[in-house]
């Protein structure tokens, strides 16, 4: 294989990871709030569980917050259940 082409796959791979990381993060957002009947969509950002607070957009990259914040919530240091990061990482693989 060719170092472009070999370029190309590993480009494509990322995109790929990312990708997963991402939709995993929004079917962690429909596993918890469907089963309590709230919307997907409403309110638009993420929020932590237990304060209720909107969480910032560096709060919610999907994988590395969860590592960078070590399963906490940045507003009131709630844990974060480890299923979480496994969603996601399931789901970028």
């Amino acid at each position: 294989m060719d170092s472009s082409l070999a370029a190309y796959h590993y480009l494509f791979a990322t995109f790929a990871f990312v990708l997963g990381a991402v939709v995993g993060s929004f079917l962690n957002v429909c596993i918890y709030r469907m089963p309590l009947d709230l919307s997907v969509n409403k309110p638009r950002r993420s929020f932590c569980p237990v304060s209720k607070q909107q969480l910032k957009w560096h709060h919610n990259v999907p994988l590395l917050s969860w590592l960078f914040l070590r399963g906490r919530c940045a507003n009131c240091g709630t844990p974060i259940p480890f299923r979480y990061f496994v969603v996601e990482f399931v789901t970028a693989l």
